[in-house]
């Protein structure tokens, strides 16, 4: 595999790898993964074989290893990577570090997904045909590829200049940081300042410490982009894919059919091959 550029997301969660269990503590990812699941397989998703792009620590394929699946993982951070390794009943050589611009050539899977925001930090239309073609190349022929993006109401409200957040838990603030009206098709950011080593969340809420980190710990810096309907749609179209439905997910990962952008905390697509 080529070498990879240190872009925005690899330097974001190389960071974050050490907290991010703490960070998503309270998701209740086995109701989430379970909804996700029933969706793809309405829409014919009915094979065993699943790959997890963009799986972080694991928790996002977790769920599928329970239920028996054939799972297949891959994320961008070597960090993420290796605690991903160490989930309960993973074969640790299933999960890759890779791109998701670039997968590699693992055979074919009735179910591809992609969660969490992840492709939001894809940061250019043709960034986003890239991942997109790079899942065709991989899908079964009667596969279903699920994966979601961040809204406009979820932009608007955590990367805003002003929104400012505590997770006491993580030891850590998220700041958002884009100071100009959030429109359609935005690039946004906001950063996760978390606390130094031993230091305990109080000190990371107060404000104590040299300036660029609330408690003098590391910045972990999430450059995104909001990608509209239109846009996701022609992406996949150009990828030889077609979208076959459009959900709202709304938190506590409670799903939609009538997807809302300005309501909704994400959107969730479900996608195969076009006819």
């Amino acid at each position: 595999m080529a070498t990879m550029t240190a872009t925005p997301a690899l330097l974001a969660y190389e960071q974050l790898a050490p907290v991010y269990d703490d960070f998503t503590d309270g998701y209740d990812h086995d109701a989430w993964i379970d909804g996700l699941e029933r969706i793809a397989r309405n829409h014919g998703a009915n094979g065993p074989r699943v790959l997890d792009v963009a799986c972080g620590t694991g928790k996002s394929f977790a769920p599928l290893l329970a239920r028996g699946y054939d799972v297949w993982a891959c994320d961008l951070s070597p960090a993420m990577v290796e605690r991903a390794r160490r989930c309960d009943d993973v074969d640790p050589d299933r999960v890759l570090v890779a791109d998701m611009r670039e997968l590699p050539k693992l055979g074919a899977f009735e179910l591809v997904t992609c969660l969490d925001d992840a492709v939001n930090y894809l940061l250019s239309v043709a960034d986003l045909e890239a991942a997109f073609a790079s899942v065709a190349r991989l899908l079964a022929p009667d596969g279903v590829y699920v994966f979601d993006t961040n809204t406009l109401a979820t932009y608007r409200a955590g990367f805003a200049l002003d929104a400012i957040f505590e997770r006491p838990l993580a030891g850590a603030v998220w700041r958002g940081e884009t100071a100009e009206p959030i429109q359609p098709g935005a690039l946004c950011a906001a950063s996760i300042e978390l606390a130094p080593r031993g230091a305990g969340a109080g000190r990371v809420a107060g404000g104590g410490g040299p300036p660029g980190g609330i408690g003098g710990g590391a910045v972990s810096r999430h450059v995104q982009r909001h990608h509209p309907p239109a846009t996701v749609r022609q992406a996949l179209a150009s990828a030889g894919l077609a979208c076959r439905a459009v959900l709202g997910q709304s938190t506590g990962g409670v799903l939609h059919k009538d997807a809302d952008e300005e309501v909704h905390t994400k959107l969730v697509y479900v996608a195969g091959r076009a006819a």
